[in-house]
């Protein structure tokens, strides 16, 4: 599906470019005015130089408004016949600023997901604080996910909040499991690391990490092996033809995504590990090798 047009270039020759061009009160009033005519629905609207200025909330006089417009147009304005209207990367700056990334704080004191933990059976619970958004068990040191989340990610009623939260990891996962960086689509590096080489909280909570790395913007993801083939095709077709549909479960009820109880090494050289999953007294396999690419596939 294309998005919504919108042409030129006309990026900022630098990142401090482009910080310095949004240091101003009036153009990030610009940026905010454009959106809020954008909405949720429809192509990115055309606002003429008069009713852009007679919507945002400004006090300074037409042609000290025209010039910070024009500092915008290029890098993130679009100027056309009609009007100005945003390019794609002022959208996202603008999406950036309504979910509070920079500009506000937040934190949910811990509250149960309504599982059990896979270790000792105590609750789970969610909370977050400094932009961390954690899942964990309350009684011991296991946690499920750790991950950055925007501040709005905690608006709303409990059950809500934790349907977005388990969509939300979602994203981030498969799109690392599939070797695309979340943050800026870039191919990723993957590597297989023993549990017992890495330092810091959570290193003892599998044998087997698959580490999946950026080397463009530096994101990385931390998951299982499980974790890292939930989206496999045939592993959604074997659950879900016994009943369970492990695209809409939430991942921290999924034993085999949060545990490596299902996983073992078959061969080193080269390497080989094998996932085995079971349901309804049947068992699916798949063999990944080092790149966590499935190489054999044993389906009932």
């Amino acid at each position: 599906m294309s998005d919504d047009g919108g042409g030129g270039t006309g990026a900022p020759q630098s990142p401090g470019d482009a910080f310095a061009l949004l240091g101003n009160e009036y153009r990030a009033e610009i940026i905010r005015t454009l959106g809020d005519a954008h909405g949720t629905e429809g192509p990115r609207p055309v606002l003429a130089f008069s009713e852009l200025y007679d919507r945002a909330d400004v006090d300074i006089a037409t042609s000290q408004f025209n010039y910070h417009l024009q500092k915008l147009v290029g890098p993130f304005l679009e100027g056309t016949d009609e009007g100005y209207r945003l390019r794609h990367g002022a959208v996202e700056l603008y999406r950036t600023i309504l979910a509070g990334t920079y500009i506000r704080d937040a934190s949910l004191e811990p509250f149960p997901v309504g599982a059990d933990c896979h270790y000792c059976e105590a609750p789970i619970e969610a909370r977050y604080d400094d932009r961390r958004l954690v899942i964990g068990c309350s009684a011991c040191d296991r946690e499920y996910s750790d991950t950055t989340a925007p501040p709005s990610i905690g608006d709303g009623d409990r059950d809500a909040l934790l349907a977005r939260i388990d969509q939300y990891l979602r994203h981030r996962i498969l799109a690392f499991s599939k070797g695309a960086c979340s943050i800026c689509a870039n191919g990723l590096d993957t590597r297989l690391l023993p549990g017992e080489e890495l330092a810091g909280a959570g290193a003892n909570q599998l044998d087997v990490f698959v580490h999946r790395s950026c080397d463009h913007c530096g994101a990385q993801q931390y998951m299982s092996v499980g974790l890292a083939l939930l989206y496999d095709v045939d592993l959604v077709s074997f659950f879900n033809n016994r009943g369970l549909d492990v695209t809409e479960t939430p991942i921290w009820e999924l034993e085999f995504a949060m545990t490596d109880r299902h996983v073992d090494t078959v061969a080193t050289e080269p390497t080989r590990l094998a996932l085995r999953v079971e349901r309804g007294g049947d068992e699916l396999e798949l063999v990944v090798d080092g790149d966590l690419t499935v190489v054999e596939r044993s389906t009932p």
